[in-house]
């Protein structure tokens, strides 16, 4: 099929996952089970039975989280791809940024999945032990919260700009404690996440500087389309832009709120499509664009009903 829309391709990271994700989507398409089979040689894991029977304590571990959100969204993505489905722009959440480049061509799905791999590990390996979480704040402005954070003593930072009205926080789980209780004061709502961690925080700086070393032994190319990336909420077309985004990434805020604009800036007639299981990163583009046009992959009900909506528009 030939795109007559814009199609901007949005890739959900940790945070998303759930016991039980991708079953259906396992059962209709050959090609999510060759993606899954494939990357479950590659660690030794049966990553399929991860995703369906957890339990939600393994799931949620970050070792184990990234590789199977990275194998469930490149499957959909590649079921997308044999139907002709061709995206202007991509962007990805954090971890799944990894799976936009990975997709859009910047590396093959085994040296995707073995960065994705080698990031969980090394992430789980410098928080443990920590006593790090993270948490949504909802209803207070970014200007408030930055007064908070500031009194705290470096133990709490943002970590994802999401929205104007959700902001994401890491930290030790005392800080973030402490901040609850301002945050109920001021009407504002606040969310642990089920993370092992305190991601896209100073904590892992250990961790990034051996992922950096990772990251320059890898080959990479340039991409098929940009990669809308998460530390400036720019464009990414080359490989020295894909290398130097994937060494900044983990202990940078991601600018998701940002990335949104530009590709509403970007593009007329443009439709979102949220690659992988869930819908919150639909939650999140409305929140920021209220009358955004966005669809889901999260069963084989609404791959299709994509597909059609696609094809009706050529």
């Amino acid at each position: 099929m030939e795109n007559k829309r814009n199609i901007a391709l949005l890739f959900p990271g940790q945070g998303s996952q759930s016991v039980g994700m991708g079953r259906d989507l396992y059962r209709a398409y050959p090609t999510v089970r060759e993606v899954f089979e494939e990357c479950s040689d590659r660690c030794s894991m049966d990553l399929a039975a991860l995703c369906f029977k957890g339990p939600r304590s393994k799931l949620n571990a970050t070792e184990n989280t990234q590789p199977v959100i990275f194998v469930l969204s490149i499957a959909v993505y590649r079921v997308l791809a044999e139907h002709g489905l061709t995206p202007r722009w991509v962007a990805g959440h954090s971890l799944g940024e990894i799976t936009a480049m990975t997709a859009v061509g910047c590396m093959d799905l085994a040296k995707g999945f073995d960065l994705v791999h080698e990031r969980g590990r090394l992430m789980a390996e410098a928080l443990a032990g920590k006593g790090s979480t993270m948490a949504a704040i909802e209803g207070i402005s970014t200007e408030v919260i930055e007064g908070w954070l500031a009194k705290l003593d470096d133990s709490a930072w943002i970590a994802n700009r999401n929205a104007p009205t959700q902001t994401i926080l890491s930290g030790t789980k005392t800080a973030l404690n402490r901040l609850m209780e301002q945050v109920r004061l001021a009407n504002g709502k606040f969310t642990l996440l089920p993370v092992s961690g305190a991601f896209h925080s100073p904590l892992l700086a250990d961790a990034a500087t051996a992922f950096a070393r990772v990251i320059d032994d890898i080959p990479l190319r340039e991409p098929a389309c940009p990669v809308i990336g998460n530390v400036q909420a720019i464009p990414l077309t080359t490989e020295v832009d894909i290398r130097a985004e994937l060494r900044a990434q983990m202990c940078s805020p991601v600018r998701w709120a940002d990335t949104l604009t530009w590709l509403r800036a970007a593009g007329a007639n443009l439709l979102f499509v949220e690659v992988g299981y869930g819908k919150m990163l639909k939650g999140l583009l409305l929140r920021n664009i209220r009358d955004a046009r966005c669809l889901t992959t999260e069963t084989p009900h609404d791959i299709d009903a994509l597909l059609q909506y696609v094809e009706s528009s050529t």
